[in-house]
């Protein structure tokens, strides 16, 4: 009789420690290095306006261990947003790329999109050095950041700035937001890469 219940007890331990095995890895995937939203509240959401202390308190707190030269990137930040005092929203705005050239980490990566019949195509070009820019080349953004993100793995800082309506004119076609990517070099934060982002999944 004990015999039967002994059977039925070692399964039921089997197929808990079965069970058990998907949860764990599950667990330990979590712990993976993987790119972390901060989406920031509407008072620290406008790089130029935004308390500056509070902003960078805000994406320190996020990633731990914390990031270094916060303090530096949000400064680079601002020059491509705010106007010369760094206080002042310019709105959705075209930037000259060779104009912060000492900014720039190569390889730069700029991701090319434009919507076809209500399809997305997307073109990756890569530049190695100032040389290879085009003499005109630039991007939009604007005074808004609605999404930072950090990939550990890779070291890099993303910022996503939408166009808001009301601040600014113009654009390309179809464009919703500009996603402006940051690697650090020699302890300093620069621009790597470039994708504006269009619909319709924007």
């Amino acid at each position: 009789m004990m015999a039967p219940v002994r059977s039925k007890l070692c399964c039921a331990a089997a197929a808990l420690a079965l069970a058990a095995a998907p949860a764990a890895g599950a667990r330990a995937s979590t712990g993976m290095p993987s790119p972390q939203a901060l989406y920031l509240p509407a008072a620290l959401s406008n790089i130029c306006e935004a308390d500056q202390q509070a902003l960078q308190q805000a994406i320190l707190r996020h990633w731990q261990p914390s990031l270094k030269a916060i303090d530096q990137w949000t400064q680079l930040v601002r020059s491509f947003s705010c106007d010369l005092s760094g206080s002042k929203d310019l709105g959705w705005h075209r930037v000259q790329l060779r104009a912060y050239e000492s900014a720039i980490r190569y390889p730069l990566t700029w991701l090319d999109s434009e919507v076809r019949n209500g399809h997305v195509r997307k073109r990756l070009r890569t530049y190695y050095s100032a040389a290879q820019l085009p003499p005109r080349i630039d991007f939009w953004v604007g005074g808004q950041i609605d999404e930072i993100r950090y990939d550990r793995r890779a070291q890099r800082l993303d910022a996503r700035f939408p166009a808001t309506p009301g601040r600014g004119t113009g654009g390309p076609p179809g464009q919703c937001a500009t996603t402006l990517q940051f690697r650090q070099q020699n302890g300093l934060w620069l621009l790597s890469g470039v994708e504006p982002n269009t619909g319709p999944h924007c």
